[in-house]
């Protein structure tokens, strides 16, 4: 086995707190032990250029210094995958997913439904058929036509997609998430998103310099939740979650397991969905 093979497969180097986008001589693919995922995951970075068109105030990713536009080569992608799960032993427990994720907007790339087709493929032709391909995204590409493409992908690849849904309110989510893209617009493509296959929402819940969030912005966003499933959103679960890395902002903070699952514990009362936080 490869040097750098023998240290991917020694999981102690890797931690919830350490997601680094650089991996050997890849320039796609990195490894990270993911709480969401429940353990390791299989990371696909297309934002090479660090480009994204949320710049979120939880967000590690330095995007203040300039970066030349970066083309995504899906074959050279398909190759580093291939590679990387060449040196797992089929059926392995611990690989959880291999996700689309990375330092920016994975919609935004408009050869995505190749990537999943390239990913899905790799996955089945290494005896890996029942691991899941996931995107987590933003969902404002969601309406595009390249957004839906890479939907209809995911669905037939038997994967899940992911949405941010950080906040219930529009001032909130323009100052969390520092977008002026409308929180309706984000309902709306969130619920035509879960009419190809069914969604999890994920949020991000932190203090700032050293507050939690308000019981009214709590219960904003749980009026959100309650808008899409009266609306006949398809939510397969709400994945509520705080900051495990440190934000380039320094007082973006962790907010306490207790508070986080108080916030769960809301969730689930409130609109009968199912949550899980994740500390």
């Amino acid at each position: 086995m490869c040097e750098e093979c023998l240290v991917f497969t020694q999981r102690s180097q890797l931690s919830t707190v350490r997601h680094s986008r650089a991996y050997g001589h890849f320039s796609y693919i990195y490894p990270v032990i993911s709480r969401r995922s429940r353990g390791l995951s299989i990371g696909v970075n297309l934002s090479l250029d660090n480009r994204c068109n949320y710049n979120c105030i939880y967000c590690e990713v330095d995007r203040s210094a300039p970066a030349a536009a970066a083309q995504v080569d899906p074959e050279a992608l398909g190759q580093e995958l291939y590679q990387m799960l060449s040196d797992l032993s089929p059926h392995s427990p611990a690989l959880r997913d291999v996700t689309f994720a990375g330092n920016g907007e994975p919609m935004a790339v408009r050869c995505l439904d190749h990537c999943i087709d390239l990913a899905a493929d790799t996955l089945d032709a290494l005896g890996f058929a029942d691991i899941p391909v996931v995107v987590i995204t933003n969902g404002t590409f969601i309406h595009r036509p390249w957004g839906k493409r890479a939907l209809a992908r995911l669905a037939a690849a038997g994967g899940e997609v992911w949405i941010k849904l950080d906040a219930g309110d529009q001032e909130r989510m323009t100052r969390i998430n520092s977008t002026l893209f409308p929180l309706e617009k984000l309902e709306e493509n969130i619920f035509d998103a879960s009419r190809v296959l069914p969604v999890t929402l994920q949020s991000m819940f932190m203090k700032r310099w050293g507050q939690p969030p308000s019981d009214e912005a709590v219960d904003r966003y749980i009026g959100c939740l309650n808008r899409l499933t009266e609306a006949g959103a398809v939510i397969a679960g709400v994945q509520v979650y705080t900051v495990a890395r440190q934000p380039r902002l320094s007082h973006i903070t962790a907010l306490d397991a207790p508070a986080l699952e108080a916030i769960v514990s809301r969730i689930r009362t409130e609109t009968g969905l199912p949550a899980a936080s994740f500390a």
